[in-house]
């Protein structure tokens, strides 16, 4: 069953939508702070084929919305559906057109946060994660996602991505993975430094994908 959201949630999520949304030709920003690249479109294609490769009419669920860059580079492996949980409404104004521009399959967009999600058990192929919490949340988040939705909504064989910066996986997401799946890797991908807008506010350019399959047991 879908959770309500604590204090300290409801708080940075207030904070988070009274955020102005611009996009201009390097990113997203919400307010003065850039969350997400253009630049980042090459990552976000090793994710999508980490995701989709092999799969026929996969049903993708991203947790949150973003640019939609990681929508857009899922196009060519021809989804069946895809459904996106953003909780910033003006994100989903800007954005949701550009993803249903680019897509060749039914779009959802879902304006909400993951923690209110209710999806239908074993009903997606592929996730991507890519989410904003609280400060000193991260690691907490993750592993509740993980173990309340994307167990739970994935089919057998599903696939599970998220958005990690840097070179190493941290021992508390790995343990998640090894705990929750039946399987996984991670890729290393770097954006040259020549290619980092003037804006970058990633710690590094090395970032891996890692990819996670359900079990079919």
């Amino acid at each position: 069953m879908p959770a309500t959201l604590d204090e300290v949630h409801l708080r940075h999520l207030r904070e988070l939508c009274a955020r102005r949304v611009m996009i201009d030709d390097e990113g997203l920003r919400l307010g003065d702070t850039y969350v997400m690249f253009f630049a980042e479109s090459a990552l976000m294609a090793e994710h999508a084929a980490a995701l989709l490769g092999g799969q026929h009419e996969a049903h993708v669920l991203e947790i949150g919305l973003g640019l939609g860059v990681f929508a857009q580079q899922i196009a060519p492996l021809r989804p069946a559906r895809y459904t996106a949980v953003e909780p910033h409404p003006a994100v989903v104004d800007l954005v949701a057109p550009r993803v249903r521009e680019h897509l060749p399959c039914p779009v959802v967009v879902v304006v909400e946060p993951w923690q209110v999600l209710d999806l239908e058990p074993e009903s997606i192929d592929a996730i991507m994660y890519d989410t904003w919490p609280p400060d000193g949340q991260a690691d907490a988040d993750f592993a509740s996602f993980v173990e309340r939705v994307a167990i739970r909504v994935l089919r057998p064989g599903g696939r599970f991505s998220f958005f990690h910066s840097g070179t190493q996986l941290p021992k508390s997401r790995a343990d998640v993975l090894d705990r929750f799946f039946a399987d996984w890797s991670v890729m290393k991908v770097t954006i040259p430094a020549n290619r980092l807008p003037s804006g970058w506010t990633k710690p590094t350019g090395d970032f891996l994908v890692p990819c996670a399959r359900k079990g079919v047991q």
